[in-house]
């Protein structure tokens, strides 16, 4: 089984990514671990609120009123982090792992002035047993705090590690703070210290920290086992194949038919979006509603007890045309060719059903082994698909004016999406297509670049360069084909699907490219690709 490499960065400048369903990576934790950890970082947050408000209670009473103002923020700093991961915002997994960070920080940081407070009085009184016995307490509670962290909070050994180290530094760093900021203090308590009992302190910190760390790796493997081995209804989860702005795809398997899938989950943060459900719902139904042998087919769709969506779709054996190019090169006209005019046969379809993909681009089309043949076309994704003659919503449109928020892949956008028109047609696919086709042949795409508003502001006003001034060997009449697809007026370009099928299908080089072919050319560059999952 062959790895996909990642489409370029180009076009990753997209703000909604295509999933890839082919090749497997190495297993890892997936971001269903997502709301685990934001329900116990949550958790976390609760439990270190309530205790510091009873210990500054306590701290109140017992010390005749006095406690430190920054003892009162970083409470106010845990209620704020406990406010923000109950509510109802949608957090990334990146931004969960942040507040873990600023919870058991401000907890950690809570027992450091706590430390301070009290080594500053009990060392200047004198009370020897009074100073250890705050440095015991102290460490007592970052060790507990490097567990909790450890151990109950989902992570990989490397994010554990972070934040744990953290913890462990922070006891160290109070006492060179009390260094520079009251050096008397500091003499007054080094004289009840001893090298001994120090290197004896470091020493738990440490032990503690290593454990923690291996705690939150043994515990990580184990979820990550228990995730593959997990059953979805009828379908046992295997592999991850790859992920996008959505969902993540894995290898599954039904288990009565035994017949391999790729089953698509929708990531746990975009449930609670009503637009990213949505256009998830949108996305299976419509594909479901396609029968051409050049549309990825769908199997199922549901939801799981724990509120997952999920669906699946066939299996595919192959390489995305992105990975084809950024593999092998550009393609021969021919081949090119026999790939798009597939793809036309996909799009012809869909048009017919009044559906717009609006996401045509190298890494939503497969070239794949399929009833034995190969470089059979499969058009992906149709997480963008809307219904010809209808508007793209509010955000959509005002996110292409202002530049912010846009829905497919600049890269591969007609004009009329790029600027936001008011209503799109079947004809923006068909640029689309040109787009993919010029890549094929050229090796990128029509107007280059990472920078999306930049590649957006060349869709609309730039020309495009022909293709064979960066390949001569493109024949003229295919280059004519491909400079049609990408006029800037939909009404330059072909009528429909259908009839861009027959253009290429009337170039000169049309029939050099067969199943023959095909067959012989995966043989030699790309045998493991078309390996049978394992």
């Amino acid at each position: 089984m062959t790895r996909v490499a990642p489409s370029d960065r180009e076009e990753r400048a997209d703000l909604t990514v295509g999933v890839s369903m082919v090749g497997v990576e190495a297993p890892r934790r997936p971001t269903l671990i997502d709301p685990l950890r934001r329900a116990r970082v949550r958790a976390a947050a609760l439990f270190l609120v309530m205790t510091l408000i009873v210990l500054l209670s306590w701290q109140a009473l017992t010390t005749g009123g006095q406690v430190l103002a920054i003892q009162f923020a970083i409470v106010a700093g845990l209620a704020v982090a406990l406010a923000v991961l109950s509510s109802g915002v949608n957090l990334s997994g990146r931004s969960v792992r942040t507040w873990e960070f600023v919870v058991f920080g401000l907890a950690a940081a809570y027992l450091s002035t706590r430390q301070y407070q009290q080594m500053t009085v009990w060392a200047v009184l004198g009370d020897e047993a009074s100073l250890v016995g705050s440095v015991k307490t102290t460490l007592i509670g970052t060790i507990l705090l490097t567990f909790a962290s450890g151990m109950l909070i989902p992570n990989t050994w490397r994010n554990a590690a972070r934040v744990v180290l953290a913890l462990v530094a922070l006891p160290v760093l109070t006492e060179l703070v009390l260094q520079l900021s009251n050096e008397d203090a500091f003499r007054a308590a080094w004289k009840y210290a001893s090298w001994r009992g120090l290197g004896a302190d470091a020493l738990h910190l440490l032990i503690a920290a290593v454990l923690s760390i291996y705690g939150a790796h043994v515990i990580d493997s184990l979820r990550a086992e228990a995730l593959e081995a997990r059953h979805l209804h009828q379908y046992r989860l295997g592999r991850r194949l790859g992920s996008g702005g959505m969902g993540e795809v894995y290898l599954a398997e039904h288990r009565l038919l035994k017949r391999p899938c790729a089953l698509k989950l929708i990531r746990p943060g975009a449930s609670s979006d009503p637009d990213a459900l949505g256009r998830f719902e949108r996305e299976v139904r419509a594909t479901a509603r396609l029968s051409h042998p050049n549309t990825v087919e769908v199997y199922d769709y549901g939801r799981t007890d724990s509120g997952t969506f999920y669906y699946v779709m066939e299996y595919l054996r192959g390489l995305s045309l992105a990975d084809l190019v950024a593999r092998h090169g550009p393609m021969p006209p021919a081949r090119a060719v026999y790939l798009l005019r597939q793809v036309c046969g996909a799009l012809a379809e869909a048009h017919a059903a009044g559906l717009i993909h609006r996401d045509i681009k190298p890494a939503n089309i497969f070239a794949c082994l399929r009833g034995g043949r190969y470089d059979v076309a499969k058009l992906l994704d149709f997480g963008l698909v809307m219904f010809e003659g209808s508007e793209p919503s509010v955000a959509e449109s005002e996110g292409a004016v202002a530049g912010r928020r846009v829905r497919g892949t600049p890269l591969y956008m007609a004009p009329e999406q790029v600027i936001g028109a008011p209503s799109l047609d079947h004809r923006c696919d068909l640029y689309a297509l040109g787009a993919v086709a010029y890549m094929l042949l050229t090796g990128h795409p029509p107007f280059p670049g990472v920078d999306s508003a930049l590649v957006m502001a060349s869709v609309v006003r730039d020309l495009i360069k022909p293709p064979r001034e960066l390949c001569p060997e493109i024949p003229e009449d295919l280059e004519r084909v491909v400079l049609r697809c990408l006029a800037k007026a939909p009404e330059l370009r072909y009528p429909d699907a259908t009839h861009l099928s027959i253009a290429l299908a009337n170039c000169a080089s049309a029939n050099d490219w067969d199943d023959v072919r095909a067959a012989l050319w995966w043989h030699d560059h790309e045998p493991n690709a078309t390996a049978a999952p394992d």
